[in-house]
């Protein structure tokens, strides 16, 4: 059973999960549904939701680095990129960012962004 509960994460999660999703999985796997539910079917990957997926994780992203949290940064920006979003997106959305949270926001942001387009060979256009 934890090992369904863990494909389903990682699939919902477009393959970019953190060791914890495992860890809970092992522990407590009804626990780790119930986050799926909520965290994967009903926020991220709603069915008639007015936000696409790309713009939820861009969000999600811009939270994370303002309060420097830049390992949620790196998650959620690779998850952005791979629901669609162009690099050009993703460093408007850390822009804007930056106006409530400062230029390190935007510092911090663009340097993860720099790093996971090269492992994605990803150019900037």
């Amino acid at each position: 059973m934890k090992r369904d509960s863990l494909k389903e994460i990682k699939k919902g999660l477009m393959g970019v999960t953190h060791p914890g999703h495992e860890a809970v999985a092992s522990f407590d796997e009804p626990y780790l549904k119930k986050v799926k539910e909520f965290y994967i079917d009903y926020t991220l990957e709603r069915k008639g939701a007015a936000l696409p997926r790309k713009v939820k994780e861009m969000i999600i992203m811009s939270v994370c680095t303002a309060m420097a949290r830049f390992g949620g940064t790196r998650l959620h920006l690779k998850r952005a990129l791979l629901a669609g979003a162009t690099p050009r997106e993703v460093l408007e959305a850390l822009q804007t960012a930056a106006i409530p949270g400062g230029l390190p926001v935007l510092w911090n942001g663009a340097a993860i962004l720099a790093e996971e387009m090269k492992k994605m060979k990803v150019t900037f256009k």
